[in-house]
């Protein structure tokens, strides 16, 4: 009996060592006004012959937590005149990509106008990018993003880890389309 206590001990503090640590940040342009904003389409992602399943399932629960998210707030599905456009990129590796900074916080893809100086920045392993874009000016109006879903050193699956990571980032979201 002892035996099996010291190893389930030994096996709750190895998964705690191991635990990582997911970091959220976002940004939202000044000066927009949300309350106009109810609908959102999906940016088309673009696939590669080189995406496997797994890849693809990734995308699709990313693509899931997000939608879920989004009409949780109260927001519709809108193919054909939506309010908003949503993009999101998942980072499996290490990579530097060009964005734009406005002071020290993290800021915009080449996909959306500026939303402040050029510069490149290091995304980790393991980071999902969101954007949310306004169909009327294309410009991005708020990003959020989440790193450190990360299990030795590659992108953690985890359809759970996923919808938390997801769910972290649109916690920094603070608008709805309803009035709840």
């Amino acid at each position: 009996m002892k035996r099996l206590f010291f190893v389930a001990a030994f096996a709750l503090a190895t998964s705690l060592t191991q635990a990582q640590t997911v970091t959220v940040d976002s940004e939202l342009r000044p000066n927009v006004d949300f309350s106009h904003f109810k609908s959102y389409a999906w940016a088309s992602q673009p696939t590669s012959k080189q995406e496997t399943g797994n890849t693809l399932a990734l995308k699709k629960q990313v693509r899931d937590a997000v939608g879920y998210a989004l009409d949780g707030r109260g927001y519709t599905l809108n193919r054909q005149s939506p309010d908003l456009i949503v993009n999101f990129r998942v980072f499996d590796k290490p990579t530097t990509i060009k964005g734009y900074t406005d002071g020290d916080n993290y800021a915009s893809l080449n996909e959306v106008q500026s939303l402040g100086k050029e510069k490149d920045i290091t995304v980790k392993a393991g980071t999902i990018l969101v954007n949310l874009v306004d169909t009327k000016t294309d410009q991005a109006i708020w990003q959020g993003l989440a790193s450190g879903l990360t299990s030795t050193n590659k992108m953690d699956h985890q359809e759970g880890k996923i919808r938390e990571a997801v769910n972290l980032i649109f916690n920094k979201y603070p608008y709805r389309a309803d009035k709840f």
